[in-house]
């Protein structure tokens, strides 16, 4: 397998599109966030996988097509896991594209125990979303709602999928719900590509079922909608508030689809 340099990270991007994942790949491969690509070739490659900060790995193309599976668990073994183990991630998700390659899981992860789980996305509607109405009017007295600046970038931990700072408040977008200088719930562009944001949501424990999630989101959605970009909502199938959260924000679920998880020992 190939490692592409940045400017070369486009000519992936017909395979790893065909990836169930609306924002990653397009996201990394655009240099949007930070990532690391892989072909078996350059001109017109037949399989692609590319690593990303997060723990999400993508494998693109037929593998039937190329000859490369040798190199394609070697990139796994040798760079993808320790580059990641690097970073403190322990446990893995892989997504695939449709064609061929669970049956080729345990040839591509010996001695791994693979399971096949499931990630739901939703199909946003901006109708449902404006039928809200006004959220500012729903923030509770004493709280308020800020865009996340550097000082709040960084406390909130968005080094973890961005570069740096400057670079998140150049290309992504981020809501606090403060109590004084307390986070009390948070909502920022986990990824961004030109076109869609990824919604991340978390909520401090002493602050839950306050309703404050619902606002630190739809604030990023109302900006993100401002910004001719359009919010994307995916989260595994057992995470019922997600779920729940996202059709009161005017996402509706979208069928299942499998993706490959598995831990790694120290």
């Amino acid at each position: 397998m190939i490692e592409l340099t940045p400017s070369e990270f486009p000519l992936a991007l017909p395979l790893l599109s065909r990836i169930p994942q609306a924002v990653l790949p397009h996201a990394i491969c655009q240099g949007i966030n930070p990532g690391r690509v892989f072909v078996d070739q350059r001109d017109d490659p037949r399989a692609a996988m590319l690593w990303s900060t997060v723990g999400y790995f993508l494998l693109a193309g037929d593998p039937d097509a190329t000859d490369e599976l040798p190199a394609v668990r070697q990139v796994l073994s040798e760079v993808f896991v320790p580059a990641s183990q690097a970073g403190g991630e322990s446990s893995f998700i892989l997504l695939t594209s449709p064609a061929g390659w669970q049956a080729r899981l345990p040839e591509l992860l010996p001695g791994r125990e693979v399971f096949e789980i499931y990630r739901r996305p939703f199909a946003f509607d901006p109708a449902k979303f404006a039928a809200r109405g006004d959220w500012r009017s729903q923030v509770p007295v004493g709280l308020r709602v800020q865009a996340l600046d550097a000082g709040l970038a960084e406390q909130a931990g968005v080094l973890g999928s961005w570069a740096s700072v400057e670079d998140f408040l150049a290309h992504g977008l981020g809501f606090a719900v403060l109590d004084g200088d307390q986070i009390a719930s948070l909502c920022f562009s986990v990824l961004a590509s030109r076109e869609k944001v990824e919604i991340d949501v978390h909520t401090h424990e002493n602050y839950r079922r306050r309703g404050l999630a619902i606002l630190a989101a739809s604030a990023l959605i109302e900006a993100s909608l401002q910004r001719g970009m359009q919010p994307n909502w995916e989260c595994f199938w057992d995470n019922e508030p997600s779920a729940a959260l996202a059709q009161q924000l005017g996402f509706t679920a979208l069928p299942d689809t499998p993706v490959y998880y598995w831990e790694e020992a120290s």
